[in-house]
C-alpha cells in the first residue's frame, strides 16, 4: 500500500494542500493517520478521482450569435440608439461631453 502525504496528494489532484483536508474532514477521501501525520492511500485517491461524461440527453443551448440591434430591444435606448435628441459623435468627443456633465453637476 502506498501512501502519500497531503502535499503529494495536492500536487497530484493539482489542488491546495486545504482542499485534501477538506475532502478527509468531510469523509468524501479515505486517509490513515501515521504517527502525527495523515496520510492518503494511492488506492482511495485514485478511487476519488472519476471521469466526468457528458450527458447523451442534454445539448448546451446554442449561443446566440450577434444580430442587429432595433428599437425593440431592451438595450436601445440604454446604449443611447433611441434617442435622438442628444448628440451624434459621442464616440469622438466622450472626453468633451463628459467634462460638460462633470461641470453641469459641480454648479
Amino acid at each position: 500500500m502506498e501512501l502519500l502525504t497531503v502535499r503529494e496528494a495536492a500536487q497530484m489532484l493539482r489542488v491546495n494542500p486545504i482542499t485534501i483536508r477538506r475532502y478527509i474532514a468531510s469523509g468524501r477521501l479515505a486517509a490513515v493517520r501515521v504517527g502525527k501525520g495523515i496520510r492518503v492511500p494511492r488506492e482511495s485517491l485514485d478511487q476519488f478521482v472519476k471521469p466526468v461524461k457528458r450527458k447523451a440527453g442534454k445539448q448546451p443551448a446554442p449561443v446566440p450569435r450577434g444580430r442587429p440591434t432595433r428599437a425593440d430591444d431592451a438595450l436601445w435606448n440604454i446604449i443611447g440608439m433611441g434617442r435622438s435628441d442628444g448628440p451624434t459623435d459621442v464616440s469622438e468627443n466622450k472626453h468633451k461631453y463628459l467634462a460638460q456633465a462633470y461641470a453641469a453637476e459641480a454648479e
